[in-house]
This record gives structure tokens, C-alpha cells and sequence, in this order.
């Protein structure tokens, strides 16, 4: 993995991440704070790729947000 990842690669890096925390039972109430927890851990995890912002995050992982009750009780990604 290079220091500073690409779009696409921090679009999965966010992605990955999203869905552990889901899947772990660690997303919070609202996309806005979750956004807000994922930009952090980017931040702290890759500092080189720290550019994109929290509506950024948001929209990355906006689907996975929606879809959160079926990944948990067993439905598809």
C-alpha cells in the first residue's frame, strides 16, 4: 500500500472500514457522526490522504449507511 492512497483506494479504505465498525456494532446514530468517526480514523491511519472532507466521507459511505440493518440482520452487501 503506498503512503498516500488514490480516490478509488481510500473510497475502499472507507468502505472496509465502514462495514467492520457496522458489522462490529460500532456505528452510531447518525451518517454524520459515523462520517465524522471514519474521517478521523483516516486521518489518523493514512495523514497523507486526510484531504477529503467530512461530506465526502458522507457520500462514500451513504449507501453502506442506508443498508446497514440488512448487513447486520443477514442481508447482502
Amino acid at each position: 500500500m503506498t503512503a498516500s492512497p488514490g480516490h478509488k483506494k481510500l473510497q475502499h479504505l472507507l468502505e472496509a472500514e465502514a462495514y467492520r465498525r457496522i458489522m462490529a456494532g460500532e456505528a452510531p446514530a447518525t451518517l454524520v457522526e459515523f462520517a465524522q468517526q471514519l474521517l478521523d480514523w483516516l486521518r489518523q491511519s493514512y495523514p497523507e490522504a486526510s484531504l477529503t472532507t467530512l461530506a465526502s466521507v458522507e457520500n462514500q459511505i451513504r449507501e453502506t449507511w442506508h443498508r446497514r440493518h440488512d448487513m447486520i440482520h443477514g442481508g447482502e452487501l
